[in-house]
């Protein structure tokens, strides 16, 4: 019994030994965070406007159509968290900073009041785990300190690829950080995918969620509020049949959301363009997510609110 306990231990500490040594050989692969990360450490000083956000920014704007001096940093399933932690970051020192654009997700404003969309061809896959270690490990942004989240146990990024695929495939992005999402790899049920969940109209708001969010978005305003930096907030175009599903209880929520953080810090924005007229289907990859032609159409109206008034 001894040798056998002896024998396993021996293996766990091998294993352990394996898995430290893949963790810190992924550190000299790339991957889309850590090229961001490097493009804001030697460009944050040339920066005029930044994108936060997840992939509703991320796949819906093409940094060189919106102007000169534009980078995406949004990443996909990124939680607010980040973008508030990234914000305070960098914003202080980007001295040629004039505008930080920042999405207002209507699936962030449930509040605890919905109930799944019988409708919906798709389930949203949990990715915190993937955006806690990638943002920690790559991006320098820890907002657990007391945990630390291995890459090779909670990254759903096929890390293993990374060892053999080539730089331009692991990067993901362009050069300024864009994700292009191509209309000949949208799948048949693309209308009815990421369709927003139902709400119970008799619910109220959970407020300790309400107040989380609203600290979040108050954190970013008041951090380009000092810099003298407009936070545009930003509600990206959505198919119909997302559109069919927005409750207007939850629309008047985010407008009224939005006032209250206008009333303190006049540097706030807000641009909905959820009905937005002139976007068709074959501008959606999803009901909730533009093409690259979508995103073409999108950063010419983007660059319309940003760049004439900087």
């Amino acid at each position: 019994m001894k040798q056998f306990l002896t024998t396993i231990a021996k293996f766990g500490v091998l294993l352990l030994i394996m898995c430290a040594i893949i963790e810190v050989a992924l550190l000299f692969r790339p991957n889309i965070y850590a090229y961001k990360s490097q493009y804001m450490e030697e460009h944050y000083k040339e920066i005029k406007v930044l994108l936060l956000g997840s992939s509703h920014i991320e796949e819906a704007v093409k940094p060189q159509l919106v102007g000169e001096g534009t980078f995406n940093l949004a990443i996909s399933a990124r939680l607010r968290i980040f973008d508030v932690a990234l914000a305070e970051m960098y914003v202080p020192k980007m001295d040629s900073l004039k505008a930080l654009v920042m999405p207002v997700d209507y699936t962030n404003f449930f509040f605890e009041r919905q109930y799944e969309n019988p409708n919906t061809k798709s389930v949203a896959e949990d990715l915190s785990g993937t955006c806690r270690c990638m943002h920690m490990k790559y991006m320098g942004v820890r907002v657990d300190p007391l945990w630390y989240w291995p890459e090779i146990l909670n990254s759903k990024l096929n890390f293993m690829q990374r060892f053999w695929n080539d730089r331009e495939t692991l990067q993901e992005c362009d050069s300024l950080g864009y994700v292009k999402l191509d209309i000949q790899k949208r799948p048949a049920d693309w209308d009815m995918r990421a369709i927003p969940a139902l709400i119970d109209r008799t619910k109220v708001i959970d407020q300790e969620q309400y107040d989380k969010a609203f600290d979040q978005f108050e954190r970013v305003a008041k951090v380009t509020h000092e810099k003298g930096v407009r936070l545009v907030l930003v509600a990206p175009p959505v198919y119909k049949t997302y559109q069919q599903y927005i409750n207007p209880m939850v629309l008047n929520d985010i407008h009224m959301f939005v006032a209250k953080l206008q009333a303190k810090y006049p540097n706030v924005e807000y641009h909905e363009s959820l009905f937005a007229e002139g976007f068709e289907a074959s501008d959606f990859q999803d009901a909730s997510h533009l093409n690259d032609a979508g995103a073409e159409k999108y950063s010419r109206m983007l660059a319309d609110i940003i760049y004439p008034h900087l």
